[in-house]
């Protein structure tokens, strides 16, 4: 029992070394329980933030995180701090900010008003961004004061209703595949019978001829 629990600490002990090599010092690494405090939503900010939100197992989060990487060292003397949250770990960052695609972009100012990055996901497209400050061609919004429980709850039985529906379609074509092998299997044994009745047929023949 204990040797299993001390396995799942080291696990969880890589597990969290690994993310931590995701990204540079440059960037600050929020999760649930932090996010909203260190950016102190709902108050007056001491800096902006633009935080990009990712799924760590999403190819194209994947290959933005070195742009992000470099985009916080470019940009390392601006008034400004570059974060990342992994919105599969965070469900309640990911559901107050509302977060639908990713990996998203997010420029947080210093009144909490948030202005979703809307362009391409490349160095060049961020930069410009940043370096024209883009934000104040986009619509800022406020974030909202809570989470929608009722929407996170329609896409948790969303979810699962489309598990349901694929469990249901891959069942129909197992026993779809079962029968049609068992019905082959039954073809090829009334063929083999066939065979023998055949078989059994001219070796009486040639013997009866052989008789005669």
């Amino acid at each position: 029992m204990y040797i299993y629990l001390i396995l799942i600490s080291l696990a969880l002990t890589i597990q969290a070394v690994e993310k931590s090599k995701l990204f540079s010092y440059r960037i600050i690494a929020l999760k649930d329980y932090d996010f909203f405090n260190q950016l102190q939503i709902d108050k007056t900010m001491e800096k902006p933030w633009l935080v990009f939100f990712f799924m760590e197992h999403d190819l194209k989060s994947k290959d933005f995180i070195p742009v992000f990487d470099k985009l916080a060292e470019e940009f390392k003397t601006t008034n400004m701090y570059f974060s990342a949250v992994d919105i599969y770990e965070n469900e309640d960052v990911r559901d107050r900010i509302v977060i639908q695609t990713y990996p998203s972009l997010i420029y947080f100012d210093m009144n909490s008003l948030i202005y979703r990055y809307n362009g391409e996901f490349t160095f060049e497209g961020v930069s410009d961004f940043v370096r024209n400050e883009g934000w104040n061609k986009i619509q800022g919004k406020k974030v909202p004061k809570e989470i929608n429980y009722w929407k996170r709850s329609i896409r948790k039985l969303t979810g699962f209703v489309a598990i349901l529906i694929y469990s249901i379609i891959f069942s129909i074509i197992a026993v779809i595949c079962y029968f049609q092998r068992r019905s082959h299997s039954n073809l090829l044994k009334k063929i083999r019978r066939i065979d023998i009745a055949q078989q059994n047929i001219l070796e009486k023949k040639n013997k009866y001829m052989k008789i005669e």
